[in-house]
């Protein structure tokens, strides 16, 4: 891969970032970014990822049009990265006291999840295996809420789900117990 141009202005179709979005590479920036990542790095991997099956997508990507992919991703609500000077503001407070996570026998991509409701006006956010996938803000019953996420393949793996709650201000608390599933 050529990465001496990395930097270089790009002349792209103005629907590039629809373009890109269609062909699926949020799904394949989702899948590096594990944990945190340069932003060159990312580009590097990403461009290596998709030339055997997007040439032509891999091949216009750079640090611009990058940066206009990752902006689109970042104003989502539910984005589930960012830039790390826009981390949220870390709490001194737990997240929820139990989380428990299991496949549906009546639906096996669906995985149900019950956790401790947050504290009033906290919302909260659901990983699955350390990517966010959904945010929420049901009442909880009995003290627990209870949640579900769709499309969960049963691939024979190990998986968790970890839960975190959100402050009015959009601090967020430590996760609680991680629950795991097959």
């Amino acid at each position: 891969m050529n990465v001496h141009n990395i930097g270089d202005p790009q002349i792209v179709n103005r629907a590039f970032v629809a373009l890109a979005i269609e062909a699926g590479i949020e799904t394949v920036i989702k899948s590096l970014i594990p944990l945190g990542v340069s932003k060159r790095e990312l580009l590097i991997k990403l461009v290596e990822t998709l030339t055997p099956t997007n040439p032509e997508l891999a091949s216009a990507l750079n640090t611009d049009t990058l940066d206009a992919i990752l902006k689109y991703m970042m104003s989502k609500a539910a984005t589930p990265i960012v830039f790390a000077e826009d981390l949220p503001v870390q709490l001194n407070e737990n997240g929820p006291a139990s989380v428990v996570a299991a496949r549906d026998g009546g639906i096996p991509t669906q995985v149900n999840i019950t956790f401790s409701e947050p504290p009033a006006s906290y919302t909260y956010e659901i990983f699955f295996d350390l990517v966010l996938v959904k945010e929420g803000d049901l009442a909880g019953a009995g003290g627990f809420v209870n949640e579900a996420i769709q499309n969960i393949a049963q691939d024979g793996k190990t998986h968790t789900i970890r839960v975190l709650f959100v402050s009015p201000d959009l601090a967020v608390t430590r996760f609680g117990p991680i629950a795991s599933f097959s």
